[in-house]
């Protein structure tokens, strides 16, 4: 695999391997580590396999492990059947002969042994219970990035169409396995209790041979399941796009950084980074907001306090929101994996394209507050920050995965830090003199 690559891979699943999935953006496909997989796709490839592997296996069980036993039966018919030996079934006729009244036959039966049953009964409990813990937190990711992703245009549209296909994906596995408990049970026609003990005798089929085979990645995936996927998968493993890679690297540095100097974020940052949404930061009684993949509209208010201006939808990758003097600021962080001048300087293009809702007074006059800072970050091989403009509004921040210091991504997050903690300790400190 690239170098750069795998080092953004190393990195991301070093936070949460949910990172790596593709999300909103397109997919590459490449051949490495099974360990790199995120739990939610493992979840999903190991339910797969297991509803997709039980009609068969109930099939062999039914002809070829099944136990056959033999049934008496009394008919009053003599065909297949022979004399009974119970006098009861005898009768005398009008000339006093006792003539046969019941006539035994012996039909074969196939007894099913519940046995295997019941485990596999208790596998598909342990894949629900694994996936009631990923619905409720991927649940929740994606209700965040719906609210984050609202627009009319076309690419809002489809973000929304990919997110309530990604929620489809979960309830599709609810199913599956709901239907694989049915066709258990179904098939004994009676209550079947799970039980974990691995049946003995055990079922002699290809189909059971092979269940056996993955059973221990089923029961404990965190310490099997590279092995298992990369039996499913043969090494090719999907993931996001080299640039999306990136700019989720970027943004766990990001927040990195805001944790070295104190501020404490609440809730789990995972599902903002991997789907967009808000993340939440603390110190001080200050609180700041990270907006991740915001789409801000002209035709609707964004719930950052900022909407897009001259064009009719904008999209930055980092929306730092702080108290400011007179309300909200905003700086913007937007990653590139080019280091192309050009490129990087269409960053400040955020510096006028977006604005916040309210606005501020200057000697009594009403004006439009735009984001105070509008940066790139590349992978440079540079040791500090590179200014755009005199008042360094716009400049790059140097991020390389191969060649990586944390030194100049903190004094740029160190200035975020100051003014956040300067205006926001202000305001408070104005508030209690109000009060007084």
């Amino acid at each position: 695999m690239n170098p750069f690559i795998q080092k953004l891979v190393d990195d991301l699943k070093a936070f949460s391997s949910e990172l790596l999935l593709p999300g909103l953006h397109a997919t590459q496909q490449i051949s490495t580590d099974m360990g790199t997989v995120a739990s939610t796709t493992a979840l999903l490839k190991s339910i797969n396999f297991l509803t997709g592997l039980i009609p068969q296996l109930v099939l062999d069980l039914q002809t070829i492990d099944a136990t056959h036993k033999v049934m008496i039966h009394y008919t009053p018919v003599p065909k297949n059947a022979t004399f009974s030996r119970r006098a009861s079934d005898y009768q005398q006729d009008k000339a006093k002969r006792l003539l046969p009244a019941h006539w035994l036959s012996i039909l074969p039966i196939t007894e099913l042994d519940v046995r295997p049953l019941r485990w596999l009964l208790h596998l598909l409990d342990l894949q629900q219970t694994a996936l009631e813990k990923v619905h409720k937190r991927t649940i929740k990711y994606i209700d965040d990035s719906l609210l984050t992703q609202q627009g009319s245009s076309s690419y809002a549209q489809n973000d929304r169409a990919t997110l309530l296909n990604m929620r489809s994906r979960l309830d599709d596995a609810e199913t599956k396995l709901e239907h694989a408990r049915m066709t258990l049970i179904r098939t004994v026609q009676k209550k079947l209790v799970p039980s974990s003990n691995l049946p003995c005798p055990y079922p002699r089929s290809s189909s059971w041979i092979r269940l056996r085979r993955f059973a221990q990645q089923l029961i404990q995936p965190k310490e099997y399941l590279p092995g298992f996927l990369h039996n499913l998968l043969h090494g090719t493993v999907e993931i996001a796009d080299t640039p999306y890679l990136y700019q989720r690297w970027c943004g766990v540095k990001l927040l990195s950084s805001f944790e070295s100097l104190g501020w404490e974020c609440n809730d789990d940052p995972t599902g903002a980074l991997f789907l967009g949404g808000e993340v939440r930061l603390y110190k001080a009684d200050v609180e700041m907001n990270v907006w991740i993949e915001p789409r801000l509209s002209r035709r609707r208010v964004h719930p950052s306090g900022f909407i897009c201006k001259e064009v009719t939808e904008t999209h930055p990758d980092y929306l730092i929101v702080t108290p400011g003097p007179s309300g909200i600021d905003a700086f913007i962080l937007d990653p590139t994996t080019t280091a192309d001048l050009e490129i990087r300087q269409t960053k400040s293009k955020y510096l006028n394209t977006i604005e916040a809702i309210a606005m501020t007074n200057v000697a009594g006059i009403p004006l439009v507050r735009n984001p105070l800072r509008a940066w790139s970050a590349a992978p440079l091989h540079t040791p500090h920050c590179e200014l755009e403009d005199s008042e360094g509004r716009t400049g790059t921040i140097p991020m390389h995965p191969l060649d990586w210091s944390q030194q100049p991504l903190m004094n740029w997050v160190r200035d975020i830090h100051d003014y956040a903690l300067a205006w926001g300790t202000g305001k408070m400190l104005q508030d209690d003199v109000r009060k007084q």
